[in-house]
């Protein structure tokens, strides 16, 4: 029996709870709304929702929504949009889903002018703040992956300002701003398309609210000491919960960052860091090749002895992730 998690959430100290205990989130990722024709991609939304709760036993997913696709450059709202965003909300949360709100900036036209918060931003979550602000069940991932700019740094990630000639409100700001309009549950990602956080705590974001740090595929050395130094010490050094936001590793020739070199032995290692750490582990995607080997959604992908990383694809973690989540539930 899968089990599921209500909200509200509140944190004590690295711990996140909800009414039926300590939460941690264990899902995937669904995509459609960060595509462009994102109508034509809720069938398939509703689908993986579907195949999430039933067939890989999550108790959360995770929403990339298009920045682009809500708020214009001019900060005007699409309302149809919105409603798409409510129609798949609504879908997860009655298959006992917690959903998770992701501001996804990569697919804008403006990459540069989009790579840490803006005004934009701003205004894309004061129309999600005042839509899921009272829904205990939803979680602000506050701002996908903000880009390291040259030498901008940790401070800069902090507190804004300007780099590369154009400005920046700063991941401060923007929880800040988050955090007045809702009480909800959000996740603090670190600098990069990995996601780094290993200056996280020294420039941590500070204020009341419940509040988790989200790290995405970390690189480097794939040992428990790596891992710690990464992002792991925010709570074994007591300072706040920590959340594995985006992970997957699969054969794919084009997307590097999606393989470890040796990924049977390190992929199996790093679900067991997570379970032994108690940190949540969100994974992409339900798509061949990445965690299902066919079009069937329960068809999860294996590592065979031909795997490498630009050769025997259509592999990968797929199936060691989903008996993960299996054990969450026991």
């Amino acid at each position: 029996m899968c089990s599921s998690d209500l909200g509200p959430f509140r944190v004590r100290g690295t711990v996140v709870t909800g009414p039926t205990g300590r939460y941690i989130p264990y899902g995937i990722n669904i995509t459609g709304l960060a595509h462009a024709d994102y109508a034509a991609h809720m069938a398939q939304d509703e689908a993986d929702i579907k195949a999430s709760a039933d067939d890989w036993c999550a108790n959360t997913v995770r929403f990339q929504v298009r920045q682009g696709n809500l708020v214009s450059p001019a900060g005007h709202v699409s309302q149809a949009f919105l409603k798409a965003v409510t129609t798949e909300v609504r879908f997860a949360e009655n298959r006992g889903l917690v959903v998770v709100l992701n501001l996804q900036w990569q697919l804008d036209s403006a990459r540069l002018a989009e790579s840490m918060p803006t005004r934009r931003s701003e205004a894309f979550w004061a129309s999600l703040a005042s839509h899921f602000g009272r829904d205990p069940r939803v979680v602000f991932d506050i701002y996908n992956e903000p880009e390291q700019l040259s030498a901008c740094g940790w401070a800069f990630w902090r507190n804004g300002g300007n780099c590369h000639g154009r400005h920046y409100i700063g991941m401060q700001a923007l929880a800040d701003y988050v955090r007045a309009r809702a009480s909800n549950l959000f996740w603090v990602e670190g600098i990069g398309a990995g996601a780094d956080l290993s200056g996280a705590w020294r420039y941590h974001i500070t204020g009341d609210g419940p509040l988790e740090y989200s790290e995405h595929r970390p690189p480097g050395v794939h040992q428990y000491r790596t891992w710690d130094s990464e992002f792991g010490y925010l709570a074994r050094g007591g300072h706040a919960p920590v959340v594995e936001g985006e992970w997957a590793d699969y054969a794919r020739s084009h997307a590097p960052w999606a393989c470890w070199d040796n990924a049977p032995v390190s992929a199996p290692r790093f679900l067991r860091y997570l379970q032994v750490r108690g940190f949540g582990l969100i994974i992409t995607m339900l798509v061949k090749g990445q965690l299902i080997q066919s079009t069937n959604l329960n068809d999860p992908t294996r590592f065979r002895s031909n795997w490498s990383c630009t050769s025997g694809l259509d592999q990968g973690v797929g199936h060691q992730a989903q008996q993960w989540f299996f054990r969450q539930n026991e």
